[in-house]
């Protein structure tokens, strides 16, 4: 199978530069998921790996061997395109057999095994009564399982899937995204997997990479980065609602450290104190991801609740599948958005209390929004 590597990897389109010094492994059999907004760079980091794109600087090298110019049918790599890439004039049988059917794997399988591979294919995807038709009469959803389809039935030594669940119906991304991880699972493929969906991402990533603007923000099993995020950018990927922020002061009182933000005070953990006393940084982004705030019970006493207590008003309450979001304004202005299982009863207008423990804060640097336990 397959290690891959790059090494500084720079991708430029005559001014605009699409992916900066990127660098990263993936190991042999390894599922590794590029998680990003659009324009994140990921389709072309994809792309470079592929061959499809050239690499205007860096290295990629895969084995232990720089591939950057071998051509595409020298490198053994599967891709899934995120605008599918079909040829209109085959039909889903023939596209998705096409890559068996090529010079180098002709005569590796009879056209008994071809139609049987492809009939499994299909049927793993739900496209097998598809097989007799032409791209232009799919829908976006089913040609997208196509062009997984023509990926999947190879055995490659890397995987490369871009978006490849993005324009499905929600029941049945859900059930794929299980399947495509215990078909790589099973297979033992090394794969890169791009998406948007940081619930997708981490579902199906052994790790994840997060992309901004063509920039390594972090690297890791998503549990690292949910429970500290490199960067103040992170905490708008991989939450929604996107983690509460706020710009504050440090401000230390004798052997007691808060963050300020606005007329409210917040009490760090012993953790962040410390490396706040360390690299003497005053200008912070305060963080809290919505999952972290809870609401304080009429029977709860304040005194038992160990963490920050604020009161506010609920300004709008957005119904989300299973839950609901709420938006509270507090007296000193303070915007809050969190979240509360669908059977609580919440009105608009209501005057609620939350808190979240000071263990629950993220804390960023605010030129460099880089977490400060980090640096």
């Amino acid at each position: 199978m397959a290690d891959i590597e790059l090494r500084k990897v720079v991708k430029k389109y005559v001014d605009l530069v699409a992916v900066k010094d990127l660098s990263f492994r993936v190991e042999d059999k390894e599922l590794l998921v590029l998680l990003g907004s659009p324009g994140a760079g990921k389709s072309s980091t994809l792309k470079m790996i592929a061959g499809v794109e050239e690499v205007t600087s860096g290295e990629i090298v895969m084995n232990r061997q720089v591939i950057n110019r071998f051509d595409p049918s020298e490198r053994d790599i599967a891709m899934v395109f995120e605008t599918y890439a079909l040829y209109p004039h085959l039909s889903v049988f023939e596209n998705i057999a096409f890559p068996l059917r090529s010079p180098k794997r002709a005569r590796q399988f009879s056209e008994d095994e071809v139609r049987k591979k492809v009939r499994e294919t299909a049927e793993f995807l739900e496209i097998d009564m598809l097989l007799e038709r032409k791209p232009k009469e799919l829908s976006g959803g089913q040609r997208q399982r196509v062009s997984l389809a023509r990926c999947l039935i190879r055995t490659p030594q890397l995987y490369l899937l871009d978006e490849p669940i993005a324009h499905l119906d929600a029941k049945l991304r859900h059930r794929l995204r299980r399947e495509i991880k215990k078909w790589q699972q099973s297979k033992g493929i090394t794969t890169i997997y791009t998406t948007t969906d940081y619930l997708e991402a981490f579902s199906v990533g052994d790790r994840i990479l997060i992309l901004h603007r063509g920039i390594l923000l972090q690297i890791g099993k998503w549990e690292e980065i949910y429970n500290k995020p490199a960067n103040s950018i992170i905490g708008t990927i991989i939450s929604d609602p996107h983690m509460n922020s706020f710009d504050g002061e440090v401000v230390a009182v004798g052997d007691r450290m808060t963050v300020r933000v606005k007329d409210v005070s917040f009490e760090v953990s012993p953790e962040i104190k410390s490396r706040l006393e360390k690299t003497k940084i005053k200008d912070v982004i305060l963080g809290i991801f919505p999952s972290k705030i809870q609401l304080v019970n009429d029977h709860e006493h304040p005194d038992s609740l160990a963490g920050t207590i604020f009161e506010g008003t609920v300004e709008f309450v957005e119904l989300r599948g299973s839950r609901k979001i709420v938006f509270l304004k507090t007296a000193h202005s303070l915007a809050f958005t969190f979240q509360l299982p669908l059977e609580k009863s919440i009105r608009v207008g209501e005057k609620i209390s939350c808190f979240f423990g000071k263990e629950d804060i993220q804390l960023f640097d605010k030129p460099s929004k880089r977490n400060i336990l980090l640096m």
